[in-house]
């Protein structure tokens, strides 16, 4: 039994220094440790998508005063991060919009047509009579 162990170990120590020769063994030497599978927060994306989101156009794009403006608001951090919450803010929205446009198009009517509607005119009582 004892001879067996020593073949088996100078059959290991041969098998470990030939593949330390190989070259798979040194493209994994070579490779960095990934500290993360896919998707992982610490998977890396590809070379050109890492690229692009370092290219953030600060300064340079034309709407960057919007960009800038909307970010300080804090919007998007409170109501459209979430589903339901951008969903309840939309409706929100939409019925405090709608009825401002209703309310802006009554006034510009009523502008535009001041006198000439019933509300306007007012009601004259007629004249009593001195007969009594």
């Amino acid at each position: 039994a004892e001879v067996a162990s020593k073949h088996f170990r100078s059959t290991a120590l041969q098998f470990s220094r030939m593949l330390a020769r190989s070259r798979v063994l040194n493209a994994l030497r070579q490779c960095k440790p990934r500290r993360g599978g896919f998707g992982s927060p610490k998977d890396h994306e590809p070379a050109w998508i890492e690229n692009w989101t370092k290219n953030r156009r600060e300064g340079i794009d034309n709407m960057d005063w919007f960009f800038r403006a909307f970010n300080s608001t804090g919007i998007y951090e409170v109501c459209l991060k979430s589903s339901p919450r951008f969903y309840g803010f939309m409706v929100w929205c939409a019925i405090i919009g709608s009825y401002s446009w209703s309310r802006m198009w009554d006034h510009i009517w009523n502008y535009v047509n001041q006198g000439k509607l019933y509300a306007h005119c007012p009601y004259v009582y007629p004249v009593e009579d001195e007969d009594e």
